[in-house]
């Protein structure tokens, strides 16, 4: 005598699907403050990276311009900004004007080479930033910082848990760090 073929239902069964929800929300909420700890660095690290960015590409356009350019942080907190403005054009003989400093809050302001050089007052709205230093003038010669000195301006992350430190030496030539009572972030030196 024959038994009748039982068919076998594949699937998951109640039990198999609540202990894999369980392993998966435990491994989520160990994973929580790395994510979360990983975006705080990622923010701060941006506008850092931005504001080098920005130095830099003034510093070259002064001396491809052959035109002082002024770059100026505006602002306190997390409500800052930056932005960078050529001098005039030199015309009939006349030596060209100096470069002031721009409203970077007011979009028809910090032109160079005739398009806008900002950063925008909300690029980094939950980076806060320190001290503010003294405007950088750009030399249109040699790209030097004038009236010359190292200037240095700390940005904190959004939660305050991490600071980068952004210095421009003598010669113009910008830099992050962490400051040494701060957290290590992979790939930035301590200062």
């Amino acid at each position: 005598m024959r038994l009748p073929h039982t068919r076998r239902e594949s699937g998951f069964t109640l039990v198999e699907l609540m202990v894999t929800l369980a392993v998966m929300a435990i491994v989520l909420a160990a994973a929580a403050p790395s994510f979360a700890d990983f975006f705080d660095k990622y923010r701060l690290r941006g506008a850092a990276d931005a504001v080098v960015s920005m130095v830099s590409n003034a510093r070259a356009e002064a001396v491809k311009l052959d035109q002082d350019v002024n770059v100026a942080f505006t602002g306190s907190g997390s409500a800052w900004c930056l932005g960078a403005n050529a001098a005039g054009t030199p015309t009939g003989g006349n030596r060209a004007g100096a470069a002031s400093a721009c409203d970077c809050t007011d979009t028809s302001e910090c032109q160079v080479s005739g398009a806008r050089m900002a950063i925008e007052p909300d690029a980094f709205p939950d980076v806060t930033i320190g001290a503010l230093p003294a405007a950088m003038i750009f030399d249109s010669k040699l790209g030097t910082v004038a009236p010359l000195g190292n200037r240095a301006v700390t940005l904190t992350s959004p939660k305050g848990k991490y600071d980068v430190q952004v210095q421009v030496n003598a010669l113009g030539q910008a830099r992050t760090c962490v400051p040494n009572a701060k957290p290590a972030i992979a790939g930035i030196p301590t200062c």
